[in-house]
């Protein structure tokens, strides 16, 4: 049995395993005896290594979100607490210029926050003549008055509502009503929104403009005056966020501390189908998350910096956030464009950084396209640096070279800024090939972690030394998981050489259901179990492995299950696809797709094929954000190039080993993508699928007259 030393938290007075060491452990979790139904429908229960005998909840003085802030306060009064780098508008150029960051102290954030709660309850008895609780909104890109707003909140016992700026007007008007927003904090840029939205929301009183980093452009005098006039002919108060911060000040009264069972936020689910839920998220939600990950080696010091750039809306960012305050770290935030973030980051030189696969694949992308320019000579030392750093990993799990860091990787590193001393990535799979590589690169353990809304952020984690690719880690130590049996889609319990099933979770950090709902409606069971949707299996050392998505699965006419997301993941293997949507139905035999083509390939494709002009350049790989390559238009009008792709995507299907049915047997080309801005994809960059489904739908509706009219008719 392997001993592992434990080492002494004592910023949050909790002691866990040396998490260096903890993927020397021969198993990380263990199925808890007595509880395997033995009937095949289900797993036994299976735990962390370190709650075999009891799962964690929190820390013994942080209960809540207000603790989370009090304690980075406690260790780290006058240090950086929050930053953002001041965007002036020049009136002589009309550029808008960004300097170096500008800091707030732990002890300045407190004062701010104490104020800006008791302004907000004055404000609420004024707009709604009670003193009640209530829901406040809040419309923003991330910035430090966000999070002001959100600790108030928490300091007074009240729940926050955040909406999205990628959200159309009807999902907006949805949330505002069903949520029954009386106050929402904004920009001023999203003033013209709510203008047109508050004929159709009678519960909103007050309007509250962020104005940190308000600039003193032309209009923006004519902004607020217009919206100042809409907005009260619609009886609704416009304030600045300093108004309320010195009405507070005047009117202080004694802060109304949550309890761990209170609610902390409504998260409204991204709605790839249907309408949005509103997740009730509490306070013990996201402290049984953050303990976990302490349970692990993921939190921060007083020195570390985290860049906040993921939107706050969603339970991930909110997390990571939570979990740098909390040891009293500090968080710089963006600009608001991601396509300045790399420059952002360069000036903040953050110490962890959190993300997501869709950029974490654009930075690898960039970072092989660098090393793989210049001279024969150039490329061949990339080359060699390269594979001598993954054979390091893979024989002793060594992430640093002396010899190799020195001459190409300090380059590499630079791109984040250069100082990361950890990685993490969630929301979806990333490939091991690039988790690996990222390692190397950067030189740090990059963290893969598994979970959903609501489970509070996460319900697996990667050990920090565990090399090995393709799962998403053990669980937590905050909640369990057992693996149930799809029949119908011939997952079970009884699988060899491992269980495989659809994922559940349970434990403190599970939400407390929906907002306005039976609590047992939609994604938890009558006894605390969360259906994840996805399916998975265990392995030997209690790891989960995501290998297939329950919840869009569909039948084909002929009443074969088909589960689009696995197949969409394989075909986005093909060099030639960027992005992929495949559909199908109960009354077609077949599938088909609608294909986003990568122009690196695709364009050095059409003028092989006669498509482009000889003369036509390679492109470099598509940064993250950026609009579609000009010629990708023309490639996506040629039938030629739809049939290369449409083979080469056949030739992906049979190597990742596909079921006949499973192969789109059709596709058309299109050269826009799939964004947040034209409302495909979600804010975590998940695919709308009824939204897809309308949009393409006349091209659809042409791929299937076209098959069906190929098909023989049966003979009689």
């Amino acid at each position: 049995m392997v001993k592992i030393a434990r080492i002494r938290h004592e910023h949050v007075g909790i002691t866990a395993l040396d998490p260096e060491h903890m993927h020397e452990l021969k198993t990380y979790a263990k199925e808890v005896p007595g509880t395997n139904p033995g009937d095949g429908s289900a797993t036994g229960i299976y735990r962390n290594a370190q709650a075999l005998k009891e799962l964690t909840s929190d820390f013994p003085k942080v209960k809540t979100l207000h603790d989370v802030f009090q304690n980075g306060l406690r260790i780290n009064p006058k240090g950086n607490c929050l930053g953002h780098r001041p965007v002036h508008y020049d009136h002589n150029s009309g550029a808008m210029v960004a300097q170096d960051y500008v800091w707030q102290s732990y002890e300045q954030v407190n004062q701010r926050i104490k104020d800006f709660g008791c302004g907000l309850v004055k404000l609420h008895q004024d707009v709604a003549g009670q003193d009640s609780k209530f829901n406040l909104g809040i419309y923003s890109i991330n910035n430090p008055e966000y999070v002001i707003a959100d600790y108030a909140v928490q300091a007074f016992s009240l729940t926050i509502v955040a909406l999205y700026d990628t959200l159309g007007p009807e999902t907006s008007e949805f949330i505002l009503n069903h949520s029954e927003i009386p106050i929402i904090v904004t920009t001023i840029d999203k003033i013209p929104n709510l203008v047109a939205l508050a004929p159709k929301c009678p519960h909103l009183k007050a309007v509250i403009i962020m104005d940190g980093n308000l600039n003193d452009t032309p209009d923006l005098k004519v902004t607020m005056a217009l919206g100042k006039q809409a907005l009260g002919e619609r009886g609704i108060k416009l304030l600045m966020f300093k108004e309320v911060e010195s009405v507070g000040k005047a009117n202080a009264i004694p802060l109304r501390l949550p309890k761990p069972e209170d609610a902390a936020a409504i998260s409204y689910t991204s709605g790839t189908t249907g309408t949005p839920k509103g997740a009730i998220i509490l306070h013990k939600n996201l402290i049984a998350y953050i303990r976990a990950h302490f349970d692990v080696g993921v939190y921060c010091f007083p020195t570390d910096v985290h860049i906040s750039y993921l939107p706050l809306a969603h339970i991930y960012e909110k997390g990571n956030l939570n979990g740098t305050i909390l040891g009293g770290g500090a968080v710089g935030f963006f600009r608001g464009d991601t396509a300045l973030l790399l420059d952002d980051i360069s000036v903040l030189k953050p110490t962890v950084f959190t993300s997501v696969p869709r950029l974490l694949n654009r930075i690898y992308e960039r970072i092989i396209a660098g090393g793989m320019s210049g001279s024969a000579f150039k490329q061949a030392l990339f080359t060699r640096a390269v594979n001598a750093k993954l054979a390091n990993l893979k024989a002793t799990g060594t992430l640093t070279h002396p010899v190799w860091d020195r001459l190409i990787f300090g380059k590499v590193k630079s791109v984040l800024g250069g100082r990361l001393r950890a990685v993490t990535s969630g929301s979806a799979p990333i490939t091991p090939d690039v988790l690996n590589f990222l390692r190397i690169a950067f030189c740090c353990p990059v963290i893969e972690g598994y979970g959903m809304t609501e489970s509070g952020c996460a319900g697996t984690i990667a050990f920090r030394n565990d090399f090995d690719a393709g799962h998403v880690g053990a669980p937590l130590s905050c909640n369990e998981v057992k693996l149930v049996s799809v029949p119908e889609m011939k997952y079970t319990a009884n699988d060899k050489p491992h269980p495989r099933g659809e994922i559940w979770f349970r434990g403190a950090n599970v939400f407390g259901g929906y907002y306005k709902a039976s609590l047992h409606a939609g994604n938890d069971s009558k006894d605390g179990w969360l259906q994840t949707g996805d399916i998975g299996f265990i392995d030997g050392k209690g790891r989960v492995h995501i290998i297939d998505r329950k919840k869009n699965i569909f039948k084909l006419a002929q009443g074969e299950y088909v589960a689009p997301e696995k197949i969409e993941n394989v075909y986005i293997k093909s060099n030639l696809v960027s992005q992929c949507y495949v559909h199908g139905d109960s009354l077609q035999a077949e599938l088909v797709a609608v294909v986003v083509p990568d122009a690196e390939y695709a364009i050095p494709l059409a003028r092989e094929n006669g498509i482009l002009p000889a003369s036509t350049p390679n492109p470099g790989p598509t940064a993250p954000n950026a609009p579609p390559h000009p010629l990708l238009k023309k490639v996506c009008e040629s039938e030629k190039v739809k049939a290369l792709i449409l083979e080469d995507m056949n030739r992906v299907g049979k190597q990742y080993g596909l079921k006949g049915f499973e192969y789109v047997r059709a596709i058309h080309l299109d050269s826009n993508g799939f964004s947040i801005e034209n409302s495909l994809l979600t804010p975590t960059f998940k695919l709308k699928r009824n939204e897809a489904a309308d949009r393409f739908r006349p091209f659809i509706d042409a791929m299937y007259k076209e098959r069906n009219a190929k098909q023989v008719p049966a003979k009689l």
